[in-house]
């Protein structure tokens, strides 16, 4: 019995001994699986929260705040440290439908600690580090329903000072054409020098591209943000390199009938915060964090959603173009190209007519194309006139129309012009993706925010535009002349968070009143560089006669999801090489953003030796050129690259 005593004294002792050590505790570390990635937790002399970030022992982040103030109590200082939870390992594995990698696996270290205030109000941080990424997020316990205001975050993110960095500026609220912004549709400031404040005031979007003096590149975003939070940007102010979160404008979407400060019900855990990190850039093109870190799918079951690519009139021939001539003239070039879907763009119930439409379904159906529709979001929050509206902002409504749609056999819609990321905004892009899976219908967002993890806990959600597309390129020719270096910025920005829809590929370079500045291998390379479950290409009926039979085949072959991606070459803002597998073949693709030419020397040794290839490069006088390479040739690929030209490669 004495010998029990003291065995049971001992072990309380090392238990007070813990609990003694992690109240007093002011820092802990959290590391990566390799190693390579720390992170370190530690308390100012303020009772600040504070944590920097470490790549192969370089900073990355230097030391930076947290925190959060909710309902005026703030948890953001005079702060201590009450508990740390050991290091423990998390692991998931999951496949995508859609994006960069079918077959993902995650693993991280995870650690938890524990702050208060004075008047007993706590904080927690969970920390989790993998091999890839740092991401962490706040959670806020207590009475279990109680709802409280999340009036500020204090997260921010420090650079080095001599970091640069490839930002998204933030528009402004009710801005641009029909007060249609803010919608993620502007050019990159482009490695600028950090703590430049933002051209409109608004501050910038997510994702964030910084690159420091050590060359560690790190990407900046959030994910698993649903309608129990807001969307966040960086603030306009990063004096000294220190970016903060921010929240909307008071304008956005709804106006003043949709609150700033999201309403949250405790227990409250936020989105994850997210720094993707790698030593070469590749590092970051190839994370998969953002959907790694999203909430499984709601969907159960997810047969009806079949990625592919679409023909679409709308780009060529504007808002007057939703007509039977142009539909009929588009089926029939969808079905010389072997492409999944049709989309007819807005104001199609006007010009064509839910009955017409029925019957065109069914024609189209009868040539294996599936037809996508366009759609208004609104309610009141913008004056886009475009029809049909007011169909998808109130839930009897919208999904009476997805009934409807079901019905006539329709496989997807495009909705547009959101305007904002309030809690509101981000409540009603979940409320549609919900709504649509039950009628089994794909979705496409555009003017609208980015993805935020979406895809996985949506796999109906096949593509988001929150770019500034090729419909830009088309409207003035500035945008034209800046398109080939903005392609070269999408995929390191952009396309890395999730499936983006630029709308790419345009042969004829006069369109509209603008002559575009690309050739055309690089319009044929945008199929692979850039990523889109559904990829809607611009080409029209006419081009068809543009296309020899090669680049024919090529187009009707390439796919529009990947098992494995590489990012073979490039740097943003000047070039861009990718390499995509589809089961056993390989899509290399690649893009000049510069107007001068370039000479690449490409590492293609992990593609099988025993394989040939097809290369298609750009010819003399805006035509394509074809070579064929003999297997074993190609795993060091010397390639001319004209100036805003491209090439792409297939493997037999």
């Amino acid at each position: 019995m004495n010998n029990f005593r003291y065995f049971f004294i001992a072990v309380l002792s090392v238990i007070c001994s813990v609990c003694l050590s992690n109240a007093l505790a002011k820092s802990f570390n959290v590391a990566s699986p390799d190693g390579d990635l720390v992170v370190s937790v530690f308390l100012s002399e303020q009772g600040v929260p504070m944590y920097n970030v470490k790549c192969q022992g370089m900073d990355v982040v230097k030391p930076s705040p947290l925190g959060l103030v909710y309902d005026d109590i703030s948890l953001n200082s005079s702060l201590e440290m009450v508990s740390v939870s050991q290091s423990e390992k998390v692991s998931d594995n999951y496949q995508m439908i859609a994006g960069k990698r079918k077959d993902c696996h995650y693993s991280a270290n995870k650690r938890t600690v524990s702050f208060r205030n004075s008047s007993n109000n706590q904080l927690d941080i969970v920390f989790q580090v993998s091999d890839d990424a740092v991401a962490f997020r706040y959670a806020i316990p207590g009475a279990i329903g109680k709802r409280v205001s999340v009036n500020k975050e204090n997260t921010s993110f420090a650079f080095p000072s001599d970091a640069i960095a490839w930002l998204h500026p933030m528009s402004v609220a009710k801005s641009g054409w029909c007060k249609t912004q803010p919608s993620y549709e502007e050019h990159y400031s482009i490695a600028q020098p950090v703590g430049k404040p933002s051209p409109m005031n608004q501050g910038w979007c997510f994702p964030a591209l910084f690159k420091t003096h050590d060359n560690i590149w790190a990407l900046i975003c959030e994910t698993n943000v649903s309608g129990d939070y807001t969307g966040t940007r960086l603030a306009h102010d990063s004096t000294d390199g220190i970016y903060k979160i921010d929240f909307s404008q008071p304008q956005e979407h709804r106006g003043e009938i949709d609150p700033i400060a999201p309403s949250v019900k405790l227990p409250f855990v936020s989105p994850w915060r997210v720094i993707i990190i790698g030593s070469k850039l590749d590092a970051v093109v190839q994370s998969t964090v953002m959907t790694d870190l999203a909430e499984p799918s709601r969907v159960a079951n997810i047969d009806f959603v079949i990625p592919g690519k679409a023909a679409w009139h709308w780009i060529r021939y504007g808002d007057d173009s939703a007509t039977l001539p142009f539909a009929d003239s588009y089926l029939d070039f969808a079905e010389k190209m072997k492409w999944q879907y049709i989309l007819i763009d807005s104001n199609w119930d006007q010009f064509i007519g839910y009955e017409k439409i029925a019957e065109f379904v069914k024609k189209a159906n009868s040539g294996n194309v599936d037809v996508i529709l366009w759609y208004n979001s609104n309610g009141p929050w913008n004056d886009a006139p475009m029809t049909p509206k007011n169909k998808m902002h109130e839930r009897d409504v919208r999904r009476k129309e997805f009934a409807l749609l079901e019905e006539m056999g329709v496989k997807g819609v495009k909705v547009d012009f959101f305007g904002g990321d309030k809690q509101a905004t981000m409540q009603l892009y979940y409320d549609i993706l919900t709504d649509a899976a039950d009628f089994g219908i794909m979705v496409n967002f555009h003017g609208t925010t980015i993805p935020r993890g979406w895809q996985r806990t949506f796999p109906n959600l096949v593509t988001m535009e929150a770019v500034k597309g090729m419909e830009y390129c088309t409207f003035e020719q500035k945008n034209a002349d800046l398109q080939p270096q903005h392609c070269t910025i999408l995929p390191f920005t952009r396309n890395v968070i999730g499936s983006m829809d630029f709308t790419p590929m345009a042969f004829n370079p006069g369109i509209r009143a603008v002559n575009l500045k690309t050739t055309l291998a690089f319009e044929l390379a945008l199929s692979v560089v850039f990523e889109s479950a559904v990829q809607h290409f611009t080409l029209s009926p006419d081009e068809y006669q543009l296309m020899p039979d090669y680049v024919v085949r090529y187009l009707q072959d390439v796919p529009t999801t990947w098992d494995q991606t590489v990012l073979v070459d490039g740097y943003p803002g000047q070039f861009a090489v990718f390499a995509r597998r589809k089961a056993d073949k390989w899509y290399v693709a690649g893009i000049n953003g510069t107007n001068i030419a370039k000479t690449l020397t490409l590492d293609l040794s992990f593609i099988p030796a025993q394989t040939g290839a097809v290369l298609i490069t750009d010819g003399a006088d805006r035509t394509f050129n074809k070579t064929e390479l003999k297997a074993g040739t190609f795993s060091k690929l010397d390639i001319e690259l004209k100036p805003n030209g491209g090439f792409a490669f297939v493997t037999k």
